[in-house]
């Protein structure tokens, strides 16, 4: 099952820009994006190519997810400050 779900452009661009892999994981507050150093992969998550990055998704996840927008790399951006 290959699930479908998109990307907002500007989350595609922000991946790029950073030069880092991704994970989109669960928080409190709902979804959030988070570079790989403070969310390792898990073998099981999907891997979604975006230029020379990976962006990993918990196939749990990916069933309810229906499009990766900018608020998810907004919620670790605000953890951060």
């Amino acid at each position: 099952m290959i699930p479908a779900f998109a990307i907002d452009e500007k989350v595609r661009a922000y991946i790029r820009k950073s030069g880092q892999d991704f994970r989109l994981s669960t928080s409190p507050e709902g979804p959030v994006l988070l570079p790989l150093g403070s969310n390792s992969p898990k073998p099981s998550d999907l891997k979604i190519l975006i230029d020379n990055n990976v962006l990993y998704v918990s196939k749990l996840q990916a069933k309810y997810i229906k499009k990766i927008e900018w608020p998810m790399v907004e919620r670790f951006l605000n953890q951060q400050s």
